[in-house]
């Protein structure tokens, strides 16, 4: 018996054509197991930042936030072993939005060398300035011929430019500016905050912060003096880094009436060294 659909002519059906993004789209598909395993980390401080991720470093004031930044970018931007860790030297550019007259004093008891922009910066809301600081960082790194490691912003609070830091729409944006920042240079982005009222919940403002970044820091602070710095989330590394210091007073010269000024540094207490450890 003849079958039926022997004369049954298949239908010539072209092929729909895909918009541009679905064709964008179309391209990032990938089968799991051709994925290969990331082995080989680009790390600023191995154990703790990566180049190309964002973190916070928050806690309560004067527990010593801008001080442990400054010593961690100093060693960034030398390349030298911090907390037993190891680095990778790279450029560093610290905005400086908050700390006053007395900030050139914290940097100049470290013996830092690395870039500082002082003034006001916007990096939420509609009029942001994440573009022109991506040029003056592109410009930066081409003139030296040395990509950016680490971008600092001190404060969160101060890059807000007014808007809401308990406002997930708000947040967001500040996390986009960052993230724009971070893709124009590879670069690790380190935001300076400020713990809530009620420390024991973290970081002030709003939750969608902590989501967003890959890395957050908390700084506490004992009976003692000893401060603690240790990583409460880390999106793809293990948690629970720790790096206990003081804060060892610097006498940087005398004023015009003869009186000693002075500022601090960061001294390493003790602690496990990470570096035997593979960090």
């Amino acid at each position: 018996m003849k079958d039926p659909f022997d004369e049954v002519k298949p239908l010539e059906v072209k092929p729909k054509r895909l918009s541009a993004i679905a064709e964008k789209f179309l391209s990032r598909i990938e089968f799991a197991n051709e994925v290969r395993p990331v082995i080989e980390r680009d790390y600023c401080i191995k154990g703790w930042i990566d180049r190309g991720t964002i973190s916070s470093v928050y806690g309560d004031a004067n527990v010593g936030k801008t001080f442990w930044v400054i010593d961690l970018a100093k060693h960034v931007h030398q390349g030298l072993p911090w907390n037993g860790a190891r680095v990778r030297p790279g450029n560093v550019l610290y905005l400086a939005a908050e700390g006053g007259a007395m900030f050139d004093n914290r940097l100049s008891a470290a013996n830092a060398s690395f870039m500082v922009m002082k003034g006001a910066i916007t990096l939420a809301g509609r009029n942001h300035d994440a573009s022109p600081i991506c040029e003056v960082l592109s410009h930066l790194s081409r003139a030296q011929g040395v990509p950016f490691s680490l971008v600092v912003i001190d404060t969160l609070a101060r890059a807000m430019g007014g808007a809401d830091e308990n406002a997930a729409s708000d947040i967001n944006s500040l996390i986009r500016s960052a993230e724009m920042i971070r893709d124009a240079t590879g670069a690790h982005i380190m935001f300076i905050h400020h713990s809530g009222k009620d420390v024991a919940r973290g970081a002030r403002g709003h939750s969608s912060l902590r989501a967003a970044v890959d890395t957050e820091i908390e700084l506490t602070q004992d009976e003692d003096g000893v401060r603690l710095a240790r990583t409460t989330k880390q999106r793809d590394m293990p948690g629970g880094r720790e790096h206990r210091f003081t804060l060892e007073q610097v006498d940087l010269g005398r004023d015009s009436d003869g009186d000693t000024v002075t500022s601090c540094i960061v001294k390493t207490k003790g602690g496990k060294d990470q570096a035997s450890l593979g960090l």
